[in-house]
């Protein structure tokens, strides 16, 4: 094999290695994305039992609490290529986050300015206040980002 041939073979594995290396890592941080958009789950559901009167407050306080950290990652936790389009099976975020970027960080402060709000009113302690904020948070904070920028699960 001549010198140029073996040095042009040996720079195709050394790019097939480094866009593995890559791919490993967008998979590592979708796998990290989705578990804080899990712990985000866990805390409304927290604030939900509470609701429910099925936990008391200062366990749905400190849930609502950790939502305000959580939600303040979004925009942060979603950097480019790793979509449905990069990451097909593992990835629901789809492409229009990348090409709406400033829709895509409005609505994920308005998350982040609901999750204070709703903090605020477990603060409070007044349940009826809790409530509307919950509610407002799950609609317009969750799913305000959600309908448009992430693709259901397969059932």
């Amino acid at each position: 094999m001549s010198s140029s041939l073996l040095r042009g073979a040996l720079a195709g594995v050394a790019l097939a290695c480094i866009g593995n290396i890559v791919h490993a890592d967008d998979a590592a941080t979708v796998e990290s994305r989705q578990a804080t958009m899990k712990q985000q789950s866990k805390d409304m559901a927290a604030v939900k039992a509470y609701l429910d009167d099925k936990a008391d407050l200062a366990s749905a306080q400190t849930a609502g609490a950790d939502l305000v950290i959580q939600v303040a990652k979004i925009p942060d936790i979603f950097p480019k290529g790793t979509g449905m389009d990069a990451l097909p099976g593992k990835s629901y975020a789809r492409p229009v986050i990348w090409t709406e970027a400033d829709k895509f960080t409005g609505l994920a402060k308005t998350a982040a300015d609901k999750a204070v709000a709703l903090d605020a009113a477990l603060k409070g302690g007044d349940k009826a206040a809790i409530a509307a904020a919950f509610g407002d948070m799950g609609k317009n904070g969750c799913g305000g980002c959600h309908e448009p920028f992430r693709e259901k699960k397969p059932s």
